[in-house]
């Protein structure tokens, strides 16, 4: 069969893109001045223009009903447009760069769109939900071919490769879709923090070298979840026995029974404070300091209390001075701020000094015997040498002895 030229449409810009209608009655293109025309495919008489995108659209496909019209732009977004009225039924942000394709699936108003950010994903047109997202291109994603029945897909990439994407017999669920994606943006979000610099303290000096290199990592932002999840299951313990003891001092005569102990708890026959404490404990010393960053203010009044506790017992006195004088030199403000702390910080001045005191005397104590046994080992087994000429000459002297001799007139 040959072709014969028979119609020529002249346009008002550069055209960049062009698609007809399956039922064969409108023609959709894109021009370089940011708009989308649409003529009649027979007369080519003019029936709408669609305008809307910020910059011009490089791609577009009609659903196989010849009700929809989707367009793909340099501004980013994807743009879904009834074909009776012209009216625009949804602006999506559908990538992080320009988009290079869009492609609907016959039968159906689902639609492909792919982009310069290296990802192809999947579209309802109906309700206008992403429903997936395909990776696996490490370049720009420049052309896209949908099967008719949505079998397969192809995509071609600037890496010089074409990838191919088949159906499968696997349900898939949108919301397990959505909480994949928000842990790969939380992923991504602690990989850029570790080559974001930490920003400086609030009043430090420009050139101090004594400010802390801390990095935010999963592990330490799982052992602050540790220890948000410790504080929580410790203060429900606390207000349980408070509600308890207090009923019994209120109502002697009813012997309310004792509320049941945490499983945690009971298990490991542990008190709610010292549950924390070796919460805390577990911690690596190096991932500490970051771990107590994640913690929300509330948590941290609360923690407070335990501190309070820990230095009234003497318990770990070197943890708890960190503890405390980081969670200070972190919330100075809030806590400054809060009328409720003074009591507490009171508190815990008075024990932590007193329990510093009884760990300086420990320590000293210990120094004073050490010294002690050093100098005895000293004594014992040090040896003196002496040079051979000396020892020569402490044995002649010792055997020039003073002779008496007498004398007769």
């Amino acid at each position: 069969m040959t072709l014969e030229h028979v119609k020529t449409l002249k346009m008002s810009d550069d055209v960049l893109a062009v698609k007809c209608s399956p039922d064969s009655r409108l023609l959709a293109v894109a021009l370089l001045d940011t708009t989308v025309k649409v003529f009649y495919a027979d007369t080519l008489k003019f029936f709408l223009s669609l305008y809307g995108h910020k910059l011009p659209v490089v791609s577009l496909d009609i659903s196989s009903d010849s009700t929809l019209l989707v367009t793909g732009s340099a501004d980013k977004s994807v743009k879904l447009w009834g074909l009776d009225f012209g009216d625009c039924h949804r602006s999506i942000l559908a990538h992080q760069e320009p988009v290079t394709a869009v492609r609907f699936v016959w039968g159906t108003h689902y639609f492909f769109s792919a982009g310069k950010d290296k990802l192809v994903q999947q579209w309802n047109g109906d309700n206008f939900q992403r429903i997936q997202r395909l990776e696996g291109c490490h370049g720009d994603v420049w052309a896209l071919a949908v099967a008719k029945h949505g079998n397969f897909i192809v995509a071609s990439s600037q890496d010089r490769s074409i990838r191919i994407w088949e159906k499968t017999e696997e349900p898939l669920f949108i919301e397990e879709e959505r909480e994949r994606e928000l842990e790969e943006m939380y992923d991504r979000g602690l990989e850029e923090s570790l080559d974001r610099p930490e920003q400086a303290a609030d009043g430090a000096e420009e050139g101090d070298e004594t400010q802390r290199a801390g990095k935010a990592t999963m592990e330490t932002l799982k052992a602050g979840e540790r220890i948000m999840e410790a504080l929580e299951i410790a203060d429900e313990e606390r207000r349980k026995w408070a509600a308890f003891e207090d009923q019994k001092r209120r109502m002697p005569q009813l012997n309310p029974a004792p509320p049941d102990t945490n499983p945690i708890l009971q298990f490991e026959r542990i008190t709610p404070e010292a549950y924390v404490l070796r919460t805390v404990e577990r911690v690596r010393a190096a991932d500490l300091e970051d771990a107590l960053l994640v913690l929300p203010f509330t948590h941290v009044l609360s923690l407070m209390s335990y501190i309070d506790h820990w230095a009234c017992r003497e318990w770990n006195t070197a943890l708890t001075c960190r503890v405390l004088f980081f969670m200070l030199k972190t919330h100075q403000n809030q806590i400054v701020a809060t009328r409720a702390m003074r009591a507490q910080l009171a508190s815990i001045r008075t024990h932590l000094r007193a329990g510093v005191r009884a760990q300086r005397d420990y320590v000293g104590y210990n120094l004073a015997a050490l010294q002690s046994l050093r100098a005895d080992w000293e004594a014992n087994a040090t040896a003196e040498f002496f040079d051979e000429k000396d020892i020569q000459g402490i044995l002649d002297a010792q055997l020039k002895k003073r002779k008496f001799t007498g004398l007769k007139a």
